[in-house]
């Protein structure tokens, strides 16, 4: 299962390996709470292919011995993914074994557990949690939310038992690989795609340029206009994960997973990717009372328009502008909207919601 990887052997990234969309990569990682751990696999090329040849897996805490397990002997379509996810669906489960979301969990105001004050982000905004009782029980309601719903999204469940195999039991600082065949070559040729950098242990996560957090507490989504993984990624330096490659989105963000818009698709619609210049996400979604948004810019201002084009709604931000905020929807009549977000620099990007 384990192979030593001689990191003197590796550049620092070997994109040649591959031709673009000729070969699997990784078109999303999830790092949330507790237990939440999934990753997306996407095939950009016009032929199925058997995921049985593969295998996802980690190299722990900037290590270079590779634990994987294999992926299912099943085809997966053209510009179709497969969605891996870790196997905790005990809803009892506590500590260790917390239990993966599944779309039941209740969610309300976070407060503070000597207090019981509504915590605050820094910007004021409001934080919400799912809810659980002092034995760290989750709490469960009838009602199903699909943007909490992470074992919905599976394809296939991995790694019930961490003793037997933890290649699904990744952290911010362990690289996470897909790689052809389950043991990793001496000269990494095999390794098709990696979030983080093989060898390099980055602390508690890799990190931005404004020190922020990228792998852990995250969601990342690949970016449309990559066909390619990375190959081999192994630290010569520090800091040379190449996360411009995805949209980051925060903690337990699950919105997109089993999906993957690509230019290596030929039903690629080129115009909606330049029209949505700037990539959110609104939760939940269908809503009752309000949409969060969490977006990779500053939004400047809001706009929700019906189907006929009507303008419902406006918010200005003005020098409060911030990448993440919630509008009250509550008003609207049911039906299907369309959000508006507006940036600097006149960019703009849409999508549709439903108000229930």
């Amino acid at each position: 299962m384990n192979k030593i990887i001689p990191l003197i052997i590796f550049t620092f990234t070997t994109l040649g390996i591959f031709a673009q969309c000729d070969e699997l990569f990784i078109s999303e990682y999830v790092e949330g709470y507790g237990n939440n751990r999934a990753l997306e696999i996407y095939n950009p090329t016009n032929t199925a292919i058997d995921l049985s040849a593969y295998s996802v897996g980690r190299f722990s805490n900037g290590g270079s011995s590779y634990v994987g397990i294999a992926l299912p002997a099943q085809n997966l379509e053209p510009y179709k993914t497969f969605v891996a996810v870790l196997d905790k669906r005990d809803s009892t489960g506590t500590g260790l074994e917390t239990p993966i979301w599944n779309g039941y969990q209740l969610w309300d105001y976070c407060t503070d557990n000597d207090t019981g004050d509504t915590l605050l982000y820094a910007d004021g905004d409001t934080i919400f949690c799912v809810q659980y009782n002092s034995d760290g029980l989750h709490l469960y309601g009838t009602e199903y939310n699909e943007w909490l719903d992470l074992e919905g999204k599976a394809n296939g469940f991995f790694c019930p038992v961490y003793n037997v195999n933890n290649a699904m039991y990744f952290n911010g600082n362990d690289a996470v690989a897909l790689v052809k065949g389950l043991t990793v070559n001496g000269d990494g040729s095999n390794v098709i795609d990696v979030v983080g950098v093989i060898g390099e242990d980055p602390g508690d996560s890799w990190v931005g340029a404004d020190g922020g957090w990228l792998t852990r507490d995250k969601t990342l989504e690949r970016k449309s206009d990559i066909q390619i993984g990375t190959g081999p990624v192994v630290g010569v330096v520090q800091d040379t994960f190449a996360y411009v490659e995805y949209n980051i989105w925060g903690k337990n963000s699950f919105y997109g997973i089993g999906e993957h818009d690509c230019t290596c698709d030929p039903d690629f619609m080129v115009a909606t990717e330049e029209l949505n210049q700037i990539a959110f996400n609104i939760f939940p979604n269908p809503t009752i009372t309000e949409l969060w948004i969490e977006a990779e810019q500053n939004i400047e201002r809001v706009e929700i328009y019906n189907l006929l084009g009507e303008r419902m709604l406006e918010q200005n931000f003005g020098t409060d502008a911030s990448n993440r905020t919630n509008i009250l929807v509550k008003k609207l009549e049911t039906g299907m909207y369309i959000i508006s977000l507006l940036f600097d620099g006149d960019h703009q990007s849409t999508q549709k919601f439903i108000k229930q």
